[in-house]
Order: structure tokens, then C-alpha cells, then sequence
């Protein structure tokens, strides 16, 4: 028996995902109907602007950034106009945090804070089509077994695991 951490796994799915877009530098952008100004401190900003090449080539398309506001243009297919705001914010946290250290460079660190921001969460009821196509993401993916937190996705039981527990 195989379970795995949907979570977890749909981390993986994204951040490798996320990683190829920004190396490729090919991210489907989806043009907003009616742009977003957000509204950041100076020192916000800053950030914003020293991320902001890596914030392109995952799909944000970006207008007039000012010292206090951001318009955004378009956002990542995976990003919904609700979570803009949201993501931005994790986004200045993580970069604030000195994430970077952990990861291996500002584009890893991107790459998991979009995939951690944006995966399905614990608890949270996948349809039987969207299992399977998790499931195939997963096991398509280079580093199938552990999350870009290197945390298992997966465990397998065995039938005598399951014997075992019975004696």
C-alpha cells in the first residue's frame, strides 16, 4: 500500500514545475482583466524589485511599481487573482527571513516558497481525477520522494508491516 502526503506531494509537483519555467524562461502567463495595485512598504518594494526578474519568468507580469505600490499585470496559470496579494506577501517573509540560505539560490527559494504558498493543504478533499493526476505528477517528477523541504511524500506499507502490527 502506498500513501502519500497530497500536500507534499503537490509541493514537489509545483516546485519542479516552477523550477523549469524560471530556467526555461517559458511560464504561461494569465493577463488580469483589470490589473492590481498593491500596496507595500518602501522596503517592501525593494525586495520586490530585486526578485522581480526571477517573479517574471514564473509568469507575474508586472506595470508601473512605484514606492509604494505594485500594479500586477498577470499572474502564473497556477496563482489566482485572490492569492496575488498573499503570495507577495510570503514571498517578502521568506526573502526577509533570509530563506535564501536554505535554498540554493533566490531562484530555489522562489521556486518553494511559491510551490509551499500553492500546494493543496493538509486536510483539503482532492476529486478522484485530480488524486490520479497528482499521483502521475508525482511519480514524473525528477525527485519524487521527498517535498523541496526534503520531507517524504511517500511511505509505502507492505502487506507484512500490516501482519506485523496484529501479533
Amino acid at each position: 500500500m502506498l500513501i502519500i502526503n497530497q500536500s507534499r506531494a503537490h509541493q514537489r509537483v509545483l516546485y519542479e514545475g516552477f523550477l523549469k519555467n524560471i530556467t526555461i524562461k517559458e511560464a504561461v502567463s494569465q493577463q488580469l482583466l483589470f490589473p492590481l495595485t498593491l500596496n507595500f512598504t518602501r522596503g517592501e518594494i525593494s525586495i520586490l524589485k530585486e526578485i522581480k526578474e526571477s517573479l517574471c519568468a514564473v509568469g507575474f507580469i508586472f506595470g508601473n511599481i512605484t514606492v509604494e505600490t505594485v500594479e500586477v499585470r498577470g499572474v502564473p496559470v497556477v496563482v489566482t487573482e485572490s492569492e496575488v496579494q498573499m503570495v507577495m506577501e510570503q514571498l517578502i517573509s521568506d526573502f526577509r527571513m533570509e530563506v535564501v540560505e536554505d535554498s540554493f539560490s533566490q531562484v530555489d527559494m522562489l521556486a518553494k516558497t511559491l510551490s509551499k504558498t500553492l500546494s493543496v493543504k493538509t486536510g483539503e478533499v482532492l476529486d478522484e481525477r485530480s488524486q490520479v493526476g497528482l499521483v502521475n505528477d508525482l511519480f514524473a517528477c525528477k525527485e519524487s520522494a521527498l517535498s523541496p523541504f526534503n520531507k517524504r511524500t511517500y511511505t509505502t506499507i507492505t502487506e507484512n508491516d500490516i501482519d506485523r502490527k496484529f501479533i
